[in-house]
């Protein structure tokens, strides 16, 4: 029961800063329905068992089993993780799509609240565009998404959650139309 009850506390905390992240940017929402896949079975069992406390359990399940059941049906089931947004084109190329503003925001509250449970006090404003630059490799955005990610997480970095919540809310950031327009 030490394991499920730590992890459980685990994901309430990170859901609890995701909510607080979300809200101040107006999305409320966002918020309240952030990881609720989290408490499926399918998630819930294998990330109890591989729980450590101080990092993701989808990670150490992949490192034990070479994948994780966990992550696949988590990334299945939140767009707010760019995974959802990959096809593949006739030729298997991979194809990013667009990302919708509201996920993106989602994702880099997601980040921040990952950074803060798992970093605790040695988290800083830097550490979301850290994060970022230290898992870019190996990932596939669409231009459009990259840019607006980067732009949001140097704007955390250099001038504060505080700045960056208000951007997002007050519309400073807005997503304008399925053509691929991101304006500040």
């Amino acid at each position: 029961m030490g394991k499920r009850w730590e992890h459980f506390k685990t994901i309430a905390r990170h859901k609890a800063v995701v909510f607080h992240e979300c809200k101040a940017c107006g999305l409320i929402w966002q918020g309240i329905a952030h990881d609720l896949s989290k408490y499926s079975p399918t998630e819930f069992r294998s990330s109890a068992e591989y729980f450590q406390g101080d990092r993701s359990p989808i990670e150490a399940e992949k490192e034990c089993c070479g994948y994780s059941l966990a992550w696949q049906h988590h990334m299945g089931h939140n767009p707010h993780h760019w995974e959802y947004w990959i096809d593949y084109g006739e030729n298997g190329e991979i194809l990013a799509r667009k990302m919708p503003w509201k996920y993106v925001i989602e994702m880099i509250c997601d980040w921040i609240g990952a950074g803060k449970v798992y970093g605790g006090e040695k988290w800083t404003q830097a550490e979301p565009l850290n994060y970022y630059y230290k898992v870019r490799k190996g990932r596939y955005f669409h231009p459009d998404t990259e840019k607006l990610i980067v732009t949001l997480l140097e704007l955390i970095r250099d001038e504060g959650l505080e700045v960056f919540h208000e951007k997002v809310k007050s519309g400073g950031y807005l997503y304008i139309d399925y053509t691929g327009m991101y304006v500040p």
